[in-house]
This record gives C-alpha cells, structure tokens and sequence, in this order.
C-alpha cells in the first residue's frame, strides 16, 4: 500500500466543491450517444491542463475518446480506469419514443444543491469521470513517482443502443462501441477499474446481451365486407399473430430467468429478458390487415452462456407455434467473470478500508446483474472489475447523485491506482 506520507499529500489535492463543480461543468455539456466530441475535448483540455499526456482518438464524425496519461517511470504495472461519456437519455424530443412525457430543458441542467449534483448524466455517468479526473489529477500534483503509467480513458458508446432496422447512424452505436476502438487501437493495461456506477461494490463478474426480432407475417388486404367465420382475422393479421408471439416468449422469459442464475464470486448474476419494443401496420391504415409486425426483445445472460444458446431456445419457443414466424439476432456481447482481477479488488477494498474503516457494500444483483465496458477489458483478457459512484433517477431522466459518494470514489481511485502502478512487472 502507498505510504501514510504520500497518501496524505495525494488526498489533500481531492477536494470535494472541486467534485461537485467538474461534476455539473461535465452535466451540462449534452453528449447524447454519438455525440460525445464536445465533452471530451472538454476532457482532453482539463486534462492538459492539469499536466497529464492526452491521446484524442477519432471514433467517428461526432465522437471521440478523450485519454489522459499520468507517466510511470518504467518498469511497473499499467492500469487504466475507464467511465463513458455518453448518457442514458439524449436530453432531446427523441426520448418521447420511450417517455410519456418531459420535465422542462432546465431539469437537465447541471444543479449543485444540498450536498448532491443534479441533472441528465449526474449518476450514470457523470461523477465516475469526475472523480477519476481528479484522483489523476491529484498523483499528477504531488509528482508522486509511480512505475507504471495512469491511463484515464473517457469513452464513447457505452450505453444501450444497437444500430437494427431504419436506425444505422453512429446515434446507435452503443454498448462497447468505445471501449472496444480503445483497445484496439493501441491503448492496452495490465489491469483496469471501470467507474461505472457500482455504489461503490466491487463487482467482477457481469451479464452478457442477446438482442432479437421476431416478425409475423399476414395479408396486407382490406378488412372490411368479409364475416369472421369467412375471413377470420387471425389468418391475415400479422399483429394478432404477435400477440401469441409475445405470450410465448413471456412464458419462456419466466422459466429463462428461474434458471439462468449464475453464482459468481461476488454474488449471483441474475438474467432477464425484456420485451422492449413492437412495431406493425400503418397507422394512416388502420382498415388494412398488416402483413407484417415486428418484435424485438432483450437477453440478459450470464457469464458462460452464448447468444447462440439463447437463440436455439427463442426458436424452439416460436417452433411451438401454429403460424411463420421468423428470427433474427441483431446484437451479441459476452458477459465475464474476470480471471486475474483479484489483486485489485484487494487494494480497492483495503484502500476503502483504511480509509473509511468499515468494509465496501456489498454486491447486490441489481448493480452486477448488468452489462457495461468491464466485460470488454476481461474479453480481451485484461483482468478489470466495476468500481464506481452511483446516483438515481431525479426526474424523468435527470438523475442525483450524492458528492459524498463522488468525493470517496476519488479518493479510493487516487490510492488504489498508486499502490497498483507502483506494483513491479
């Protein structure tokens, strides 16, 4: 572990009005998935600015990711600590397609109030860039001479969206899209420590995804003049098919997630699958029978469980069924336990220990149960765990977060990342 005299001398440069503001200066630049350019050059400014080394790497017209390098001396053990720049929500009338209904702009906005930040990106994840920015930051300031180099990689692309269908721009290119460029275009660790939001629990073990659209099929001709009994709708209507459809796959979506539990070394992964959207007819035709709808659904997996696995079971499910359906898997990532990880998550712990004096929390299902760049780092066999700050929701998709819990993940990520750089290789 880093010594009391050094600890002491990063700590005093971790202050928490400095979290709070970077904080809400990171909330109110909007960085919609696909748009991420303004917010990291912000990044890679900050980061100058403060002395660190900065790597821009170009991820598409709109997007890049933003790295900051404290130097090691040589020798040691790199590690890198990543948080997406990306939001859950892209602030914008977009998300009617998923929201009844919007809070104003201004409820977005970066807001510092009763000891907590405020607005879209706050919680998720906002404060996890914060606070590795300032623990950099703060080994930068001390001239703390570590072996191993720092990398603090802010990425694009980490959120929920897979191009299918009509929606191909880079504003669906979700869910690794970063991370996965990062580490293949010459950006490499020994270890690495995602700050996604974990409440601050180590978490090494999460959920891979499986992403599908099922379609039924009827005749696109007028309803009207024919008796049920000559023309039952059933036969023609692709969207009375998909009702039979979605009770299907909800049934096997019941039996799929009693089973498919997986006890890793932290807790169990829980898996789930989700009907998440439906689309079928024209709606400036409503006289017509579709002939055609559309289902899309969302897998959870555990580690150790392929999307082909999943697959074979979805089409015995539609199998079972009296009409032409078809299927079609559109998005796949593998969900990990990490192998090697285990001597960073001892000095996380240790480190919040020393600290604090009491233990991390405890894993829960809701925060492992999940898919987020930590499983790219352990596909490509770079051993790393979630470590993070973590909000909720405020609004409808503003979102909270305590500077407290800013304010210790900071100081964890500072003394965690110069004991482990300052390991020998």
């Amino acid at each position: 572990m880093v010594s009391d005299d050094l600890s002491q001398e990063i700590l005093q440069h971790i202050n928490r009005d400095e979290l709070a503001v970077l904080t809400k200066d990171l909330v109110d630049i909007p960085s919609p998935t696909g748009h991420e350019r303004a917010i990291g050059e912000f990044i890679l400014d900050w980061f100058k600015g403060h002395g660190l080394k900065t790597i821009t790497q170009e991820v598409g017209a709109d997007r890049i990711n933003a790295v900051g390098i404290v130097g090691g001396t040589g020798g040691g053990t790199a590690l890198m600590i990543n948080g997406h720049m990306d939001t859950s929500f892209t602030g914008t009338d977009e998300d009617l397609v998923l929201c009844r209904e919007l809070e104003p702009v201004e409820d977005l906005r970066g807001v510092i109030h009763g000891g907590k930040v405020f607005g879209l990106g706050a919680s998720n994840m906002k404060c996890g860039l914060a606070a590795f920015m300032v623990a950099g930051k703060a080994i930068q300031r001390c001239g703390a001479r570590l072996k191993g180099d720092l990398i603090l990689a802010a990425v694009a692309g980490e959120i929920s969206r897979t191009p299918i269908g009509p929606y191909q721009s880079e504003d669906y290119r979700g869910e690794g899209t970063g991370t996965r460029h990062l580490l293949t275009h010459g950006v490499q660790s020994d270890f690495a420590i995602v700050a996604d939001g974990s409440a601050l629990s180590i978490i090494w073990a999460q959920t891979g995804v499986a992403q599908f659209k099922i379609s039924t099929f009827g005749n696109p001709r007028s309803a009207w003049g024919k008796t049920r009994a000559d023309s039952p709708p059933r036969e023609s209507n692709a969207v009375l098919k998909m009702v039979e459809v979605v009770a299907a796959v909800d049934h096997w979506a019941e039996e799929f997630e009693q089973k498919m539990v997986y006890t890793s070394a932290n807790g169990p992964i829980l898996s789930k699958v989700n009907i998440g959207a439906i689309r079928g007819g024209a709606p400036y035709r409503p006289n017509y029978y579709p002939g055609v709808c559309d289902l899309y659904v969302d897998v959870r997996m555990p580690p150790k469980t392929t999307p082909m696995e999943v697959q074979r079971q979805l089409r015995a499910v539609l199998a079972g069924l009296e009409f032409e359906t078809a299927l079609e898997m559109y998005g796949s990532l593998l969900g990990h336990e990490a192998v090697g990880v285990e001597p960073v998550a001892e000095v996380l712990e240790e480190t919040h220990r020393r600290l604090y004096g009491e233990p991390t929390p405890a894993v829960t299902p809701g925060r492992s149960s999940i898919w987020t760049d930590t499983n790219i780092y352990n596909e490509m066999g770079i051993p790393a765990c979630k470590f993070g700050p973590r909000g909720e929701r405020w609004k409808i998709r503003s979102e909270q977060v305590e500077i407290e819990e800013i304010f210790r993940a900071a100081q964890v990520f500072a003394l965690a990342a110069a004991t482990i750089c300052d390991w020998d290789r």
